[in-house]
């Protein structure tokens, strides 16, 4: 079975945590770790989108949502989830 690439493992990441197949504290625990592991391969697969899903779901999403209850967290995470989808379909990148 083929490794999936960092980018598709990356929204494979959110979109379990959005669907609850993960909880809150994996999410914290394990967010920005997978994604200084794999950033740099979802650079190379695609520069635009790596930046679009660190902007959305890093900078704007995880360091911006620390205070948050788990609930305003998941709802949170999902509207940031979708601008980051809303952004490719647009077709900006």
């Amino acid at each position: 079975m083929p490794k999936p690439k960092s980018t598709e493992f990356m929204i494979k990441f959110v979109q379990d945590y959005l669907d609850g197949a993960s909880s809150r504290l994996d999410w914290d625990l394990d967010f920005n770790h997978y994604l200084i592991l794999h950033y740099p391969k979802m650079e190379r697969e695609n520069p635009d989108v790596a930046d679009c899903f660190a902007f959305y779901l890093s900078e704007n999403g995880f360091d911006c949502a620390e205070s948050l209850s788990d609930e305003e967290h998941r709802l949170f995470i999902r509207k940031q989830f979708d601008l980051f989808h809303d952004t490719l379909k647009s077709g900006l990148l």
